[in-house]
């Protein structure tokens, strides 16, 4: 043996023998087996591991949301001495999967029909659940109504006329001009699904929905909350450090909330969907979160809805290419929940997006997984005779303590092959009015806030803008393929992949200024582009160190647009004048 490996093998004894001493000095036997009651063995690798760690890194606070048993771990055939085609490997990987199946069926259990927002907040510090029913309560008294366009408003009111086009552009790029980082904080514990921004023009309150349902309240540029620390926390203090003020609730179960709405009444509530298979509202003064909506199929998966302007009616899209009309007014007897099945089963059946005209609310535009974009006069759905017809159930209408409250299920539904049936005869004519294929699948469809343009997102990389005439709206016939076709089509990278959210085009509801709509880039940036397809501003930051994936924009300040990301943490953009 040469010096060489005299060296080696001198070395190799020396990190056993410390290995060795670690572990006793730990209570632990180098065969596996603890010598301290109720604890778990642990190997020499992962020992040496901690041995070498830096003492200084402390390990970061576990997130409530993440703290539930995420089930079985895939285990290696190989190293199990398992044949790759065996049958024995087979049913093992088929028994993991039943038990990761089950597990996603408790993960995606339904909360109870109504919730005290203090039942909602885990492990809750002290003081936080009264300062948020305070903050709740207090924006609860400003009355927030939507704006809404009328039918007597003119192409040049609503930025429609091409001549004043230019000096719009020009008022709008004014308005973003000198934009600079205003927040930056973790607002919720996992990846950032959605977001909506309140309207109130004295506050910037961000709502940011994450991946495991856990609701994200962020009072961006209010008082930071006072945190303080006693000498043995030993918690990372940048996870405890927000901009402003930031609460946490679990609004739904672990599931990702997939859209939210302001109350478009007087803004004193937000609607939630989640892939729960549920609709929710939370009344800011009530401070309860009340189950308005469910799926009794787990695989359903409520993708998006939209309300209509009288706040008390919503239009829903699932997984499985169905159309819910969900009237919750509860002083209304047997309360309408139906559903139609307007795309054929299969991978792409899915109904990514949904939205509701806000000038003309029974026409409805659906994004689908079968790249199309579809638009849908509502009206004659109710034409279509019911396949399914559920038992009827008594109304709740008081709650007894225990979470029950109002019916929530469908009352009714209609299989695709009745609704094509229906599309093909001279009565049904009038049901699509419109439909454009897109290159690949088409994840997300906006109308704009004047019910007039049509605003679409795809993999196959554009942004599309449809200028829509309502007199053209107004007739019960389909419109022609000429008009019913992008007018803008402007290139954008989509390919999010697997671990970000999709990309979603999304309006600003602000109708003082020309139509824009702000989308995440992949470049680590935020744009804002306006309808005529220019770029106002492309916003970037070197402390922003992952894709702005979903954005929001204020609805009463036009400068104000946040952006979401995967570790669940918020970016607020204003003009450097404001």
């Amino acid at each position: 043996m040469d010096d060489e490996d005299n060296d080696y093998e001198l070395e190799r004894q020396k990190t056993i023998a410390q290995n060795r001493l670690l572990l006793d000095s730990l209570g632990l036997d180098p065969s596996g087996a603890s010598k301290i009651p109720g604890s778990k063995a642990i190997t020499p690798s992962k020992a040496k591991s901690a041995s070498t760690t830096n003492p200084a890194s402390k390990k970061r606070k576990t997130a409530p949301s993440a703290a539930h048993d995420e089930g079985p771990r895939r285990r290696s055939g190989r190293i199990a001495g398992l044949e790759a085609d065996s049958e024995t490997l087979k049913v093992k990987l088929e028994e993991e999967e039943k038990e990761r199946e089950v597990l996603r069926v408790l993960s995606r259990k339904e909360r109870e029909k109504v919730m005290r927002v203090g039942e909602m907040v885990e492990e809750p510090k002290e003081g936080e659940m009264d300062s948020l029913e305070k903050y709740l309560s207090s924006i609860s008294l400003l009355t927030n109504p939507r704006k809404y366009p009328t039918n007597e408003n003119s192409a040049k009111e609503a930025y429609a006329d091409s001549d004043t086009i230019p000096s719009e552009v020009t008022r709008l790029k004014a308005a973003f001009r000198n934009m600079e980082l205003k927040a930056n904080a973790k607002v919720t514990n996992d990846r950032v699904f959605s977001m909506a921004v309140h309207p109130e023009k004295t506050k910037t309150l961000v709502l940011v929905g994450d991946k495991s349902g856990q609701l994200g309240i962020w009072d961006a540029l209010g008082a930071p909350e006072e945190n303080v620390k006693s000498e043995d926390d030993t918690n990372d203090a940048q996870d405890e450090e927000h901009e402003g003020r930031v609460w946490r609730i679990q609004a739904h179960a672990r599931s990702a909330i997939t859209a939210m709405k302001v109350d478009p009444v007087d803004g004193s509530g937000l609607f939630t969907s989640s892939y729960d298979c549920s609709l929710r509202h939370l009344s800011f003064s009530t401070l309860q979160s009340t189950e308005l909506f469910a799926f009794q199929d787990d695989n359903m998966l409520v993708t998006h809805f939209d309300l209509l302007p009288n706040g008390q009616e919503a239009w829903i899209a699932d997984r499985n290419g169905g159309l819910t009309h969900c009237d919750f007014r509860e002083d209304k007897r047997g309360r309408e929940r139906r559903r139609w099945i307007v795309q054929e089963e299969g991978r792409a059946a899915k109904l990514g997006g949904l939205s509701v005209n806000p000038l003309m609310p029974h026409l409805v535009i659906t994004a689908g997984n079968d790249q199309h974009l579809r638009l849908w006069d509502v009206r004659c759905l109710s034409s279509i005779s019911q396949s399914n017809k559920p038992e009827s159930v008594p109304l709740k209408t008081e709650t007894n303590g225990n979470g029950d409250g109002p019916e929530t299920h469908l009352t009714g539904e209609t299989e695709y092959e009745e609704v094509a049936k229906y599309m093909s005869s001279k009565k049904g004519a009038g049901l699509l009015r419109g439909s454009w294929q897109h290159g690949k699948s088409c994840s997300s469809a906006y109308w704009d806030p004047w019910g007039r343009r049509v605003l679409t997102t795809s993999y196959d990389d554009k942004l599309r803008v449809f200028d829509l005439k309502p007199s053209s709206l107004l007739l019960p016939q389909p419109l022609p393929s000429s008009q019913f076709t992008p007018s803008k089509q402007i290139p954008h990278n989509c390919q999010t992949g697997r671990w970000l959210t999709i990309l979603r085009a999304q309006w600003s509801l602000n109708m003082d200024y020309m139509p824009h709509f702000t989308v995440g880039n992949m470049k680590r940036s935020l744009d804002v582009v306006c309808a005529s397809g220019e770029k106002i501003v492309q916003l970037w930051n070197e402390v922003v160190t992952a894709v702005p994936a979903v954005t929001a924009s204020h609805p009463s300040i036009v400068d104000h647009v946040v952006g979401g990301n995967t570790s669940g943490r918020i970016q607020l953009w204003g003009s450097g004048s404001a």
